[in-house]
């Protein structure tokens, strides 16, 4: 299945016998062995401008989850990608395959022309990287960056990410106990990458980076989470970064991104009842009645 941006071009794989590495590049231009930026001439804060045949493909389920801010971020760059979308029930066959499932044997995982990341924040440096998004910043300044990416990744994505699974991962487990605390240090820690926004509406300056996809995606995240009757509650504690999410949503380059946006967070089966549950929940100790 095709879909997404000018720049996005989806592919679920689904359980055919078929080469992995064929059915995902077939019909992409070959690799032309050159770099792929080139920073002459672009407008100061402008992404860097992707130079002859760029083979990009991001490989992960077909669920928003550790991936959804990376897809954003290369639609927003006009970054040619492919994103493939891989079933659970057909993941066992890619798992070993380092060139799909990188050193780890887990997805996301990145090909950039030759080389092929694994592992979210990694991932989502190299992009910044080959964005464009620490030119002529400092050591400090790339660090401020990637500090809110693992902040929104590890304190938001990755906790509330387990809460959805965790009949899964754990069985048995109190909602009632287990969502409180994880939940209010999120919201906290959304608050405090809020408070980084520049006078321009971005983190990094005149135009979004990779970090403010990241910082996007977390509130996307909490909002879902808690469900739209706290959304008012939810703005209250964080109003600059529920502002931010509305204007990524708004970008023209990502409007039809967001068409191809998956339905579900996770690929968990039992997500929609596990959220319904957490909507249930009495969340007034934390401060969402």
């Amino acid at each position: 299945m095709e879909q997404g941006t000018e720049g996005q071009r989806g592919v679920i794989l689904d359980g055919e016998a078929v080469a992995p590495k064929a059915s995902i590049l077939q019909g992409l231009p070959g690799k032309s062995g050159l770099p792929d930026v080139n920073a002459a001439g672009r407008a100061p804060g402008a992404p860097r401008a992707l130079r002859g045949t760029v083979a990009i493909i991001l490989r992960y389920f077909d669920c928003q989850g550790r991936a959804q801010a990376l897809r954003h971020a290369l639609a927003d760059a006009g970054a040619p990608f492919e994103d493939v979308r891989v079933p659970l029930a057909t993941w066992p066959g890619h798992k070993n395959d380092p060139d799909f499932a990188g050193w780890f044997g887990g997805l996301p995982t990145l090909t950039w022309d030759n080389d092929t990341i694994a592992e979210t924040l990694p991932i989502a440096s190299y992009v910044a990287r080959r964005l464009g998004d620490y030119d002529g910043l400092d050591a400090g300044a790339i660090a401020r960056l990637e500090a809110v990416t693992s902040a929104c990744y590890v304190d938001v994505v990755t906790r509330l990410a387990d809460l959805l699974w965790a009949d899964v991962l754990y069985p048995g487990v109190s909602f009632a106990a287990a969502v409180p605390r994880p939940l209010a240090r999120a919201i906290d820690k959304v608050a405090r990458v809020g408070a980084l926004l520049s006078a321009d509406g971005w983190i990094g300056g005149a135009r979004p980076k990779v970090a403010d996809f990241f910082l996007a995606e977390s509130v996307e995240l909490l909002c879902y989470f808690v469900g739209p009757e706290r959304e008012g509650a939810l703005r209250g504690r964080l109003p600059g970064a529920l502002e931010h999410a509305e204007r990524v949503r708004a970008r023209p380059a990502l409007a039809l991104a967001w068409t191809a946006r998956p339905k579900t967070f996770t690929a968990s089966p039992d997500e929609v009842a596990a959220v319904a549950r957490v909507h249930a929940l009495d969340l007034s100790a934390i401060g969402l009645p």
